[in-house]
């Protein structure tokens, strides 16, 4: 697969700059490679990080946006914004995972999670990055 694990038509949860009208979101064309589906909450808990936000597993929910992927080429180019290097933890700072989400109820989504220490970061009690 092209996409290292992702598939035309597998959905994606983004919460931070990957979000519509967020700096990664318009640098991607990912309005071309995704199509949007509506607000979503992803389990886990947020974290302000400085110039971005880093979602942990934890008993919060998180709001995102959710994706249908079009286009699973741009899925590389993606994982290398979010510092997500498979076969390389010494480099990585993501992880892509596929969660169940909390809504829409049922759906699992491909989401980055934050894999490296918290140290010195804010956690954001209202689980959305934009209201921080």
């Amino acid at each position: 697969m092209n996409g290292a694990g992702v598939s035309d038509g597998d959905l994606i949860a983004v919460y931070g700059l990957l979000r519509a009208g967020q700096s990664g979101f318009a640098r991607f064309g990912l309005a071309g490679a995704f199509e949007a589906r509506g607000p979503c909450l992803i389990p886990g808990l947020l974290y302000d990080l400085g110039d971005y936000p880093g979602l942990t597993g934890g008993p919060g929910q998180v709001r995102g946006e959710l994706f249908a992927v079009r286009d699973a080429q741009v899925m590389p180019r993606l994982d290398a914004f979010e510092d997500y290097w498979p076969g390389d933890k010494a480099r990585t700072r993501y992880e892509r995972r596929r969660l169940r989400l909390v809504e829409p109820e049922g759906l699992e989504a491909w989401v980055y999670i934050w894999v490296r220490p918290l140290t010195g970061a804010r956690a954001i009690a209202s689980g959305d990055w934009l209201a921080r």
